[in-house]
């Protein structure tokens, strides 16, 4: 058993573009695992690294390693590479069936934006992106009424 290989060891690797070493770290972080919980959380997190790029994975939940899910309402965005992490929980009653983002993209050319439109599943959830030349996002959840989008919650 190696004592540096913990969770905030793989997403450090992450950040550091060694995915591969990142899903072998949370590989043998669930085989040491013996809480249920743990090995549920870990194997969630490894399903998010084994994605193909551009694949997008919802999943309630809690959010990254070290981080607590949201516990009220609210939205999260949090990227780790080019990778982006949105969390959100809805206000009872409220009804947000879409997410809108704002990307901000470095690219060979500068910097540019893109809008994208998602569907929500679940009044709370986690939802992540591949978005190659990530820089930053900004997101909004909400719905459409008579053609315009009504924000409910912002990030």
């Amino acid at each position: 058993m190696n004592p540096f290989e913990t969770e905030t060891m793989a997403e450090l690797c992450l950040r550091q573009g060694h995915r591969a070493e990142a899903a072998g770290i949370y590989r043998r972080l669930i085989a040491r695992a013996t809480d249920e919980t743990a090995r549920a959380r870990l194997s969630a997190r490894l399903g998010t690294l084994d994605a193909p790029p551009g694949t997008e994975v919802a999943t309630p939940g809690p959010g990254l390693p070290g981080e607590a899910g949201l516990s009220s309402p609210g939205l999260r965005t949090r990227s780790v590479g080019d990778r982006l992490h949105v969390d959100w929980r809805l206000p009872t009653g409220a009804r947000a069936l879409t997410l809108q983002l704002l990307l901000v993209l470095r690219g060979p050319a500068g910097v540019a934006t893109e809008t994208r439109t998602l569907s929500l599943e679940g009044a709370a959830g986690r939802l992540t992106l591949d978005v190659p030349g990530l820089h930053s996002a900004k997101a909004a959840a909400g719905f459409h009424k008579d053609g315009r989008f009504v924000p409910v919650l912002r990030a």
